[in-house]
């Protein structure tokens, strides 16, 4: 398993493969099975992997993860061995989502300096029941484990992807003496506007060799001189039939074509082809020979098996011949479809009559179709092979499970995100993967199978997301579908219980999440239809998620999301997501499609929130789509009324105006498809006149926008001001660095920036108020010049600026939070003899390394710790900051320390007041105003000495419990949310009256 090392000698970085043997990153049993062969020797499998390219040499190491795809190639380099000769930055560097280099140095600080990097140590320690150096897995898993779930899927992927192609049966035979029908066959041509292709394609057929043909040709209500030009043609040969026919589908005019046919074999041939004149007499003598039902001229690409055909291969009818008799019996031509109808034909023929291959050499063949975003019928007829909905009714399925069904997109560490965040109670996630390339499909195949609750299915054709969608659909377990589109990150709290308990609710059958952008701002929250429109208009989008959330939970149209929540068995009834969609608006129908048949309506749940790597769509998928769309509206799934204006009156937004916003495939080009959508205009509906008075406040904070400014103490105060000024009948919006420039903070009254680490322009037409927190130092006289009000957490900083700059800056401490902060959260000294709660903020902090110096017994919870102490004395990554009042209530002693410019200018922290109104005892570095604010619950050191001296009990320097107590209710009583909520809306409600 670890594979063959040379002793150990002069490291050289010249030769590729002798690299891999040295270092032991080559697995001969795992390049074997992605190249379908066997090895002698290790250095042998060495070699082969380095000459084969795209295969990776080990188990553990995947080139495509590194993401440094470009350094090696640049150099000419294999990755393996750019990877262990870059020695300063491979300590660093992840070569496998199941390998944290981190993990290995925690064990193992040794590995650091191994001439060939961590992974190459790791294995050489390591045994087969050797758990992976990985967080990502929700248990341990040994190394043996994932080395035979990657080789299984090295070598399925190998079988999908390198099948022999059936041979090809050559020379024809001769043609019998006589046949079973004159004529012997019967050629049907549905022939639409193409008046100057007819002559050229019927002289074709005119010089065939073979002549006892009957040509069928429909019109299909052409506009040109096509049916003319064909009347023509049969009046000089009678061997050629015109059948005219209104305008419709290709389908039935083939249809109608083969009614009039007598012959025992069937030819297709479409206006603008051409036949070689061997073609006719070589196939009909194949099918004379060996009775086959089809014959295909197999060269080139197209389809030769039935396997070839389900597996998206070209198809190309015109060089087919078909027995009539088996095309009747399969029923013919599929009118329901609107293209793909020769796929279907010969994918329903070959289910009972295997197809003949034949050497016959055929004219140039069709280009394959462009890629675009119009119907894809492709995928619906490809769909029909590989999902059986009459098992998968007949299937049962476990009422407590959540299957989540994703279609795996292009990026493999967007696969793996979803892989480590099932959750492992109640939910499974089934990965679809469609035809995808080797690292990817090994990646998700290996790692789904050592994961409970995790499943990998491979589509082998090229098909829709919708269609790929569906195939999870009929393996899923739970009686609780969640459909994910692989834009959609996983959400950072669980919710797909929360979405499957609504959509178990009376009238419901289909539920989505509020959709935000990387940003935070809405991206959706359902579509809206407009009177007398099939376009559907994103509710919601560009407004915060604070509107969604006033609105609360309510009933929308129909769906629009990358990630919704049914039934199962609603989602089986419907046949799935719809395969003609590509992706985007393919839910929208579906809840359009569920509300017609009854099975309820569509419901957004906003205080669930997924974010999207992407816009919802781009123009080119969106003009597509809402083709789409529009055949499902007119085919009389229509839109619920819309109740857009009394939602939005919730928010307090009223609508004025409705618009249509032209999208186009080239905006230059203004004879490019495009669509009108429908838009509302909204503006905020005017509160400062009501009782109380209510104002929109957009809050600013530095934090960035998803998980990464989670943590961050600027977003927890952000959210306990803004439930405090909620509580007083504001409504608020938080808006993180990367929302500050939402265009719909217009519609706000009042910009108020908790001042950070950014400099924030204020908005023109707004109330422009500014906190001023922390960083004192970052501030400027011509900053504060530019808002209409100015706070700082600072008494004598306001003071002092006030004086030198001119402009008024009124003190406004920090404060607390009261539900989470009282002294009543836990019992006084039942917990930690000394705490500290906090992030390093990649500094050595002054409490922290104070308290190790002193050898005091300090509990330390918080992240980025690591760089400067040990592990064994970090308590955890951090705590609920609901949960860390029981922590302070409980604590011999709080520590607390601030920035040094907050420390100069004497700004507060907000863990001093947390500490305070729990009753804490606080030991912090010294700042003015300690005794006055907290009256001896918080007393400074400046020292070592100090504090090894106030840290021991019986604590004599700090008040009895039941004065810390009377001090901790007046903190809440003086320095709560609530109260600050307070002094900002009565302070601004009165500048902003004066305005008037």
């Amino acid at each position: 398993m670890r594979g063959e090392r040379r002793r150990p000698g002069p490291v050289r970085f010249d030769d590729a493969a002798e690299v891999l043997v040295d270092s032991g990153l080559v697995d001969a049993d795992y390049v074997a099975a992605q190249l379908g062969t066997t090895f002698d020797s290790v250095a042998e499998a060495a070699r082969a992997a380095v000459a084969a390219g795209d295969v990776s040499p080990h188990p553990l190491f995947e080139a495509q993860w590194i993401g440094r795809r470009r350094s090696w190639q640049r150099l000419g380099q294999h990755p393996v061995l750019w990877y262990v000769s870059e020695r300063r930055r491979r300590n660093r560097i992840a070569p496998h989502p199941l390998v944290d280099p981190r993990i290995i140095f925690a064990t193992h600080p040794e590995a650091r300096h191994h001439p060939y990097g961590a992974l190459s140590y790791w294995l050489s320690v390591s045994g087969p029941g050797t758990p992976l150096p990985t967080r990502i897995l929700p248990r341990k898993v040994s190394w043996s484990t994932y080395r035979a779930a990657a080789i299984d899927a090295a070598a399925q992927w190998r079988d999908e992807v390198v099948r022999e192609r059936p041979a090809l049966v050559g020379p024809a035979p001769a043609l019998p003496a006589t046949l079973g029908t004159s004529p012997a066959v019967t050629v049907v041509m549905a022939a639409q506007d193409a008046g100057p292709m007819v002559h050229r394609t019927v002289a074709s057929l005119q010089a065939q060799t073979f002549t006892d043909w009957h040509l069928v040709a429909v019109d299909r209500g052409s506009l040109d001189d096509t049916a003319a030009v064909l009347q023509g043609v049969a009046a000089f040969d009678d061997r050629v039939t015109l059948v005219r026919e209104g305008r419709c589908g290709e389908a039935r005019a083939l249809n109608v074509a083969l009614e009039h046919g007598t012959a025992e074999h069937v030819a297709v041939l479409p206006l603008g082809r051409e036949w070689l004149p061997e073609m006719l007499a070589d196939l009909l003598a194949h099918a004379h020979h060996t009775g086959a039902a089809a014959v295909l001229a197999g060269t080139g690409a197209v389809a030769r098996s039935r396997l070839e055909l389900v597996t998206g291969r070209p198809v190309d009818l015109t060089t087919a011949l078909l027995r009539r008799d088996a095309v009747k019996d399969v029923g013919g031509f599929d009118e329901s479809l609107g293209g793909a109808v020769e796929r279907d034909l010969l994918l329903r023929l070959t289910r009972e009559h295997d197809p003949l291959a034949v050497d016959v050499p055929a004219l140039k063949r069709p280009d394959a179709p462009q890629p675009g975003f119009a119907d894809d019928w492709g995928s619906v007829v490809l769909e029909r092979q590989l999902v059986d909905w009459d098992a998968a009714a007949a299937r049962e399925t476990e009422e407590d499970l959540v299957s989540h069904v994703m279609p795996v997109g292009t990026e493999p560490r967007r696969t793996v995100e979803w892989l480590g965040s099932v959750p492992r109670e109640g939910s499974e996630l089934i990965l679809v993967g469609v035809r995808l390339r080797r690292a990817h499909h090994v990646l998700a195949a290996s790692i789904a199978a050592i994961i409970s609750g995790a499943r990998f299915v491979s589509v082998p054709a090229a098909v829709s997301t919708s269609a790929a969608t569906n195939v999870g659909i009929a393996a899923a377990a739970g009686s609780t579908v969640l459909l994910v589109r692989p834009e959609a990150m996983p959400p950072r709290q669980p919710i797909a219980h929360e979405l499957a308990e609504v959509v178990r609710g009376a009238d419901v059958a289909v539920a989505q999440p509020l959709v935000v952008d990387l940003d935070g701002v809405v991206l959706s929250a359902g579509a809206r239809f407009g009177p007398d429109s099939p376009h559907p208009e994103l509710f919601l989008s560009g407004l915060p998620s604070s509107d969604a959330v006033r609105i609360g939970r309510c009933a929308v149209a129909a769906p629009a999301a990358p990630m919704v929540a049914v039934r199962t068995e609603t989602a089986v009834a419907l046949r799935g997501l719809s395969a003609r969609f590509h992706s985007v608006l393919a839910e929208t129908d579906l809840g359009l499609r569920a509300r017609r048949a009854g099975l309820g309506g569509s419901v957004l749940v906003p205080d669930t929130v997924i974010t999207s790597r992407t816009p919802y769509a781009s123009a080119e998928e969106l003009v597509g789509a809402l083709s789409s769309l529009r055949s499902t509206v007119h085919a009389g799934a229509v839109p619920p009324p819309d109740t857009a204006t009394e939602l939005l009156a919730a928010a307090g937004l009223e609508v004025t105006d409705q618009r249509n916003r032209r999208v186009s495939t080239d905006p230059e080009d203004r004879a490019a498809p495009a669509v009108l959508v429908p838009e509302l205009v909204v503006r905020a509906i005017e509160g400062i006149h009501e009782t109380p008075p209510r104002l929109r406040w957009a809050v600013d904070i530095a934090a960035p926008a998803a998980q990464r400014g989670d943590r961050w103490g600027d977003t927890y105060f952000a959210r306990s001001l803004a439930d405090a000024l909620e509580r007083r009948g504001q409504h608020v919006a938080i808006d993180r660095r990367d929302a500050r420039d939402r265009d719909s903070r217009d519609h706000d009254d009042v910009l108020l920036v908790l001042r950070g680490l950014d400099r924030v322009t204020p908005r023109p037409g707004l109330l422009n108020v500014e906190w001023i927190i922390s960083h004192p130092d970052m501030i400027t006289p011509d900053e504060v010049a530019g808002f209409d009000l100015v706070y700082a957490a600072s008494t004598s900083w306001s003071t002092r600026m006030s004086r030198e700059w001119g402009t008024p800056i009124e003190p406004l401490l920090q404060c607390t939070d009261t539900r989470w902060f009282h002294p009543d959260r836990a019992e006084p000294d039942t917990g930690p003899a000394l705490l500290f709660v906090g992030n390093s903020r990649g500094v050595y902090r002054y409490a922290v390394r104070s308290a190790l110096a002193i050898g005091a017994d300090l509990t330390l919870h918080g992240n980025d710790w690591t760089e400067f102490v040990e592990r064994d004395q970090i308590a955890s990554g951090g705590v609920d900051n609901r949960e860390v009042g029981v922590l302070y209530a409980s604590a011999g002693i709080v520590l607390n320390d601030h920035h040094l410019d907050m420390r100069r200018d004497s700004f507060a922290s907000n863990r001093l007041f947390d500490a305070a109104a729990c009753g804490a005892r606080i030991l912090s570095d010294r700042i003015d105003g300690l005794e006055e604010i907290f009256s001896g619950l918080a007393l400074p050191f400046d020292n070592e000495h100090e504090l090894a001296r106030l840290v021991k009990p019986p604590y004599d320097a700090f008040p009895d419990n039941a004065t810390r107590r009377e001090i901790a209710h007046r903190i809440i009583a003086e320095h709560s949310f609530d109260k600050r909520a307070e002094t900002l809306v009565d302070d601004a409600v009165r500048r902003l009256l004066a305005r008037r």
